[in-house]
């Protein structure tokens, strides 16, 4: 699957509220939980994810430690 970075770094930044400039220079091995993603904000990534991309995450993979940063993140969408 195909996935447009940019528009991943617009969908964590619209969940955490911060600035997409900010959200585009996290590390990709830095835990989104230091900047405030919790259990219902990655609810709200998959789901805004699965609808853009038409697509499903395989039960095993919704995991929050599957895709707490951008280099699990990625590379688990790149999975699909």
């Amino acid at each position: 699957m195909k996935i447009d970075k940019n528009n991943v770094y617009e969908m964590i930044s619209s969940i955490l509220n911060i600035d997409v400039e900010f959200v585009k220079n996290i590390d990709e091995n830095e835990d989104f939980a230091i900047y405030g993603m919790s259990s219902i904000s990655a609810i709200q990534l998959v789901v805004m994810l699965e609808e853009e991309y038409e697509f499903e995450f395989n039960d095993e993979d919704l995991l929050i430690d599957k895709f707490n940063t951008y280099k699990k993140l990625f590379s688990l969408l790149e999975s699909y």
